[in-house]
């Protein structure tokens, strides 16, 4: 099992990668929603780790 800053460095990796995909014009839905849950785990696990 993967420890919290390892999950994190994992999510903060694959926003990164959603970002560098993202066009210019025209962003596609699911592209959206694919960034907003990335950053909503990210914020979850950076909770978690501050309890």
């Amino acid at each position: 099992m993967a420890s919290i800053d390892e999950r994190m460095e994992e999510l903060a990796r694959k926003i990164e990668d959603v970002k560098k995909r993202w066009p210019f014009h025209s962003v596609k839905p699911a592209q959206v929603q694919e960034l907003e849950d990335l950053e909503i785990a990210l914020e979850e696990l950076q909770k978690q780790k501050k309890e």
